[in-house]
């Protein structure tokens, strides 16, 4: 008697889920039809970059959405024989490079001292980081430019480092010296009782632990010295020190523009940061990874 009466008990309880199961599955459509969409809207520029690469200008003027009649390399090979285009190739990624390598040495210095040491004027440094953070980057144009005329500083190769650095170093310290906080202090303790000074623990223990978020600086310090374009356009004006960025200005003339040769240059100037991105994108996931598990 017993086991009859709760047989419909259960079935009653089973027949109520089957609307929860639908609902759920209308609802995990619906989100994964809109994150399609959306990842579609980001991929599609992408898709139409390299599509309008290979038309001309008059299959361009006819339809700019149309795919091109034929696979065309010309305008590639117009800009890779173009001498000026390698040339401000170079100083780009040169200015990239000396920047990396200096925001990274500071930084990591920087940020290890603030996280593992107290001392006088600590405070003060952290608000100017955050001062640094704070003010509108582009507000700085106008002062750089007069101090660097009054002192020398325009038309050089190095002009472009020095705003370069000084712009990237707040957000890199407070990266490196959030993830330093979170490494146990006693392996530096122990490393000390073996007779390894500052120095050693540092460059011995800690950069190798802070390998991901080194790669997460890497990459947002490569990138924003790569694509960085009014400081290059207002402290550089000699020709043969112009950036990636400010020669893309070429293309445009007064009355017209060459889009096709234009979206191909657009195309050889981010392959760098697709490749640095792709280097180091394993070492970013694992350093937002152990960020959320400190977290």
């Amino acid at each position: 008697m017993n086991s009859s009466r709760t047989l419909p008990a259960a079935a009653a309880a089973v027949e109520p889920q089957k609307p929860l199961r639908s609902s759920s599955r209308v609802t995990r459509w619906i989100i994964n039809t809109l994150v399609f969409l959306f990842s579609l809207s980001c991929i599609f520029p992408l898709i139409w970059m390299l599509s309008t690469s290979f038309k001309s200008s008059v299959e361009f003027q006819k339809s700019i959405i149309r795919l091109p009649e034929s696979i065309n390399f010309d305008n590639y090979i117009k800009i890779m024989t173009h001498a000026k285009f390698f040339r401000y190739f170079s100083n780009s990624f040169i200015i990239s490079v000396i920047t990396l390598a200096t925001v990274l040495v500071l930084a990591t210095v920087t940020g290890y001292f603030l996280s593992r040491f107290s001392f006088k004027g600590r405070n003060f440094i952290y608000v100017l980081l955050m001062l640094g953070l704070v003010v509108p980057t582009h507000a700085w144009l106008l002062p750089l430019f007069l101090q660097f005329r009054e002192i020398g500083l325009l038309d050089r190769r190095i002009t472009l480092v020095f705003p370069y650095v000084t712009f990237a170093l707040p957000t890199a310290i407070f990266l490196i010296e959030s993830f330093v906080r979170g490494i146990p202090e006693e392996m530096e303790e122990s490393a000390t009782m073996e007779g390894c000074g500052v120095w050693q623990s540092l460059f011995r223990i800690i950069m190798p632990l802070c390998k991901p978020i080194l790669s997460t600086v890497l990459v947002l310090t490569f990138n924003a010295s790569w694509n960085e374009f009014p400081f290059g356009l207002v402290l550089i004006n000699r020709d043969a020190l112009k950036t990636v960025p400010v020669a893309l200005t070429m293309f445009t003339g007064a009355y017209t523009t060459d889009y096709p040769s234009l979206v191909s240059a657009l195309i050889i100037s981010i392959i760098p940061v697709i490749l640095f991105y792709g280097l180091f994108s394993r070492k970013i996931m694992e350093g937002m990874t152990a960020g959320a598990v400190k977290g």
